[in-house]
């Protein structure tokens, strides 16, 4: 999960790590106070999960209250890159000398963390790596261990240009940059461009600070609906509440599946038979209460014409699960048609409950298919 720059930059501010001054506003008539405050020129910046804010022009200027307001009302409520703006960072215009590059991430590779430094900053990483190789460095992490001192002398070295000043900023940055990484369960956090300002400051520009989302559970003042309308928020909450993997596609089979790759299995043959899938509903383990908010959440789906449920039972139960269908069945009407493919652990107890509510369970996981993809044709 991506924060927004204002709230990395506010965990940063916790940590100690300089931040411009600023605020960030929903009206644009706040946009007024905020320079008023500040005295000075103003950065205002939409605040978007998407990357690639200053290449598509949005990232705008003021010297004035009222160059802010409208250049704030140019900007939000507009959607851009497919996001709609609802918020804008407001923060004091920094005279810079030098952008520089700092971020820790994770490197599969070596599965470990990695710090990243450059003197090369305010530009894709990507492409300092291609054009400017020399100019990174990079060092992996020993986790158990964590950052000592002298780990971080090859990183700063990147820094050689500059006075024992900054780079005794730079290191005091990095290393609570590490600790923020490991606090907060990160991917990645970065900081482009880390801005040495004219009086010789070390500050952060831009933040970026994205989360493990099987780590909320530890963060759960981060989760919010960011850029997502109240319905598709809604449908995001109760997928981690059930630790569901679930996509929305353009076809009318809505399919209940257990496992990842038995799932994507099931959309590959359902592609291939010439049938089109209306979602990806991985739900690893169920229960029969689990098996009933999936029903509920195709109901909710005008798209879906047709229910494909597969049951391959091990660590769960045929018969619970055939027992959630019979509930939610009880408690609502059929609306499309249902075809259970159901195998594994209590099978014969599960078929049983399905018969009770005229539901023939289908063994084979082609024969499934195939019927599910005649029906709704």
């Amino acid at each position: 999960m991506k924060l927004y720059e204002y709230e990395a930059k506010e965990i940063f501010a916790r940590y100690g790590l300089p931040i411009p001054r600023g605020r960030v506003i929903q009206e644009p008539k706040m946009a007024a106070d905020i320079i008023s405050e500040i005295g000075g020129p103003v950065v205002i910046k939409p605040q978007l999960g998407v990357k690639g804010r200053g290449k598509a022009g949005v990232i705008l200027f003021a010297s004035n209250p009222q160059e802010a307001i409208e250049n704030s009302k140019s900007i939000l409520g507009k959607t851009i890159m497919g996001e709609k703006v609802e918020m804008l960072l407001i923060e004091e215009k920094v005279e810079v000398s030098s952008e520089l590059y700092l971020a820790v991430t994770v490197d599969y590779s070596m599965a470990k963390p990695v710090m990243i430094a450059s003197s090369s900053g305010g530009v894709d990483i990507e492409e300092v790596a291609k054009e400017e190789s020399e100019s990174i460095r990079k060092i992996p992490v020993i986790i158990s261990r964590g950052i000592l001192e002298e780990d971080l002398d090859p990183l700063i070295s990147a820094f050689d240009a500059f006075d024992s000043s900054v780079q005794s900023q730079i290191r005091q940055f990095a290393s609570m940059l590490y600790h923020i990484f490991g606090d907060y369960d990160a991917e990645i956090t970065e900081v482009n461009p880390l801005a040495l300002a004219g009086n010789g400051s070390v500050i952060a520009l831009d933040a970026v600070l994205n989360i493990d989302e099987d780590s909320l559970f530890r963060h759960p003042e981060l989760i919010k609906r960011r850029g997502k309308n109240e319905e598709e928020f809604q449908l995001e909450q109760l997928c981690r509440e059930m630790s569901w993997t679930y996509i929305e596609m353009d076809g009318d089979i809505g399919i209940l599946s257990s496992g990842a790759g038995l799932t994507m299995a099931i959309l590959d043959l359902i592609q291939q038979g010439g049938g089109s899938a209306a979602n990806f509903l991985d739900t690893a383990q169920m229960d029969a209460d689990g098996i009933y908010k999936a029903f509920d959440l195709f109901y909710q789906n005008p798209k879906v014409k047709l229910i494909l449920v597969n049951i391959f039972a091990g660590l769960n139960r045929c018969d619970d699960l055939a027992y959630g269908i019979k509930r939610y069945l009880r408690d609502h009407q059929l609306k499309v048609p249902l075809v259970v493919r159901m195998i594994g652990n209590r099978e014969e107890e599960g078929r049983n409950i399905l018969k009770g509510i005229n539901v023939e369970a289908i063994s084979g996981m082609e024969e499934a298919i195939e019927k599910a993809i005649e029906i709704s044709k």
